[in-house]
């Protein structure tokens, strides 16, 4: 039986991980996954790193990318500290770290870990009953899920809980981090999901079962 409720967030504060703002950029799924890496090896990491080593593993130059092409950058180049490549306001696809980054990055690459799909990327249909179970189990465990979603065209939030929309205003996508739940039987779908999300003004917020249940595209987490 599982927890009514779980928050990781008070975890994510003991780290000295608070909630950060992606800007006009779109690399909403590099700090994604960079902030479950950030749970697990505890401490603050560089997005811009991993936007870089994800663009190298998947010969890209658009801003962002995918949660495979991420995880792929991380097992090749691992990933440094923010404080020895800050994130930038403007992308920069010349960037390039220098040999010291890179070989500190090396130290933080850990073959130990494993990026686990609980759903493969797939944005014709959202979550299946199992999919959605094994999402609160693992956050249960103690582990944040990273999420990528249809997201709305112009999200409405009240009491900072994201509201359903119908499918022809939504876009693809958004990704956040889910680091909590919540049941409820006031909200869509039985309750809602706590998540971490670097959009907007970087504020925390939630996320209604029936939302994920209909919108979810992708969803994987870090096993250590």
């Amino acid at each position: 039986m599982l927890p009514r409720s779980v928050d990781l967030r008070p975890k994510f504060a003991q780290k000295g991980l608070t909630p950060r703002q992606q800007g006009r950029r779109g690399t909403c799924s590099v700090f994604t996954v960079v902030g479950a890496l950030e749970y697990v090896l505890s401490q603050r990491l560089s997005v811009e790193f991993l936007n870089w080593a994800g663009h190298k593993a998947a010969n890209r130059t658009v801003d962002g990318g995918f949660f495979s092409e991420l995880w792929e950058g991380y097992t090749v180049f691992g990933i440094c500290p923010e404080s020895e490549f800050p994130y930038r306001n403007e992308y920069d696809s010349t960037l390039q770290p220098e040999e010291s980054v890179l070989r500190r990055a090396e130290v933080l690459r850990s073959s130990s870990l494993e990026f686990r799909w609980i759903k493969e990327w797939n944005p014709e249909v959202g979550l299946t009953a199992s999919q959605f179970s094994e999402i609160k189990q693992v956050v249960a465990n103690g582990s944040p899920v990273c999420g990528g979603f249809r997201w709305p065209l112009k999200a409405v939030w009240e009491d900072d809980i994201l509201q359903m929309c119908p499918v022809e205003e939504v876009f693809d996508g958004h990704s956040v981090l889910l680091v909590g739940y919540r049941d409820d039987v006031t909200q869509p779908g039985g309750g809602v999901f706590l998540i971490r999300n670097s959009g907007g003004t970087g504020k925390d917020g939630f996320l209604p079962y029936a939302y994920a249940e209909k919108y979810m595209n992708d969803g994987a987490w870090i096993a250590p």
